[in-house]
């Protein structure tokens, strides 16, 4: 709880955690959405993750917020872990 709390307090964590969805690696891309999910059911924490989002699209150059997150869904069907999230 503590620690969720230091998440949520820290004005570029989410930013970071977000950016992690570029990670190769399936389970963490998974991990990301599971931990973003967390942030969104606490009051706030949707303006928090559009947020970041926001972060994402210019930071990765995207022309379109969830443009990378949809290329995955699209793209990595073999995956169940990563889907499921």
């Amino acid at each position: 709880k503590s620690g969720f709390s230091l998440v949520m307090n820290h004005p570029a964590c989410v930013n970071e955690i977000t950016l992690s969805l570029n990670n190769k690696n399936a389970r963490t891309k998974a991990l990301v959405l599971e931990l973003l999910a967390a942030v969104c059911l606490v009051r706030g924490g949707h303006d928090i993750i559009m947020a970041a989002f926001d972060n994402f699209k210019e930071v990765c150059g995207e022309k379109n917020r969830f443009e990378k997150l949809m290329e995955y869904f699209r793209n990595d069907d073999t995956n169940i872990d990563f889907m499921v999230s």
